[in-house]
């Protein structure tokens, strides 16, 4: 029978990690024996795939208490669920297409159509099962954050989504003048034809003796009579 002595010195072999690092690290290690147990694994799946998926939602919700502790185990359970029903899917084809060409042993291949139609009744009860886990993975989550915002607790951040586009800038609109100038200035413009001048007055020409004024080619009241060539 193990003295007092032994039990305090098993006690200090048993105690969590010091470190920050191995506290972290242990932190799942109790989830080996529930949501990821030897029963939850088949054919090619395995154990530590389901240890990894179980260790990323906790960490990522945090969970605070037993209630929270299940509804995270819920989310897991359902999206390893989910995974399975893909690979099932994809084996169901492969039966299909199989089935079909040994039924049609004169066909030369076998489409996509001819295969659905072969195994619909497998394909119909493989969707009722993946909408059932989608449903629970959904009311679940849903639960678990009614839950946190209950008690206060932060919830996790949402999975980020793409950056936001910055809107674009408007162009830029060209200011109006407030003079007639600066408006015809941005046009091309025909330069303005001057009005056509009046032609210069013809100046007398050499040799030729200046037109009289008006007013020395003006008859003489004497010029009317005829002039007498000496007196009577």
């Amino acid at each position: 029978m193990p003295t007092a002595k032994q039990n305090r010195a098993n006690s200090q072999e048993s105690t969590a990690p010091p470190s920050t690092a191995g506290q972290a690290a242990s932190r799942y290690h109790a989830a080996k024996h529930g949501i990821v147990a030897t029963t939850q694994i088949m054919f090619d799946e395995t154990a530590e795939d389901l240890a990894a998926l179980a260790a990323e939602y906790h960490e990522h919700h945090s969970p605070a208490d037993p209630d929270q502790r299940l509804l995270v185990d819920t989310l897991v359970h359902n999206e390893w669920r989910l995974r399975r029903m893909r690979r099932v899917e994809a084996e169901l084809w492969e039966h299909a297409t199989n089935a079909f060409l040994a039924q049609n042993t004169e066909a030369p291949a076998c489409s996509s159509g001819d295969a659905f139609a072969t195994a619909s009744g497998q394909f119909e009860r493989l969707q009722r099962v993946v909408n059932f886990c989608e449903r629970n993975y959904h009311r679940a989550l849903k639960e678990l954050q009614r839950l946190k915002a209950k008690v206060g607790q932060a919830l996790p951040p949402a999975n980020p989504g793409p950056p936001p586009q910055k809107a674009a800038a408007d162009p830029p609109q060209p200011q109006q003048s407030t003079t007639t100038s600066a408006k015809l200035g941005s046009f091309r413009q025909n330069p303005k034809t001057p009005p056509p001048s009046a032609p210069p007055s013809a100046g007398p020409l050499a040799g030729q003796p200046a037109p009289a004024s008006p007013a020395k080619t003006r008859p003489s009241p004497a010029d009317g009579f005829p002039k007498s060539g000496g007196r009577n």
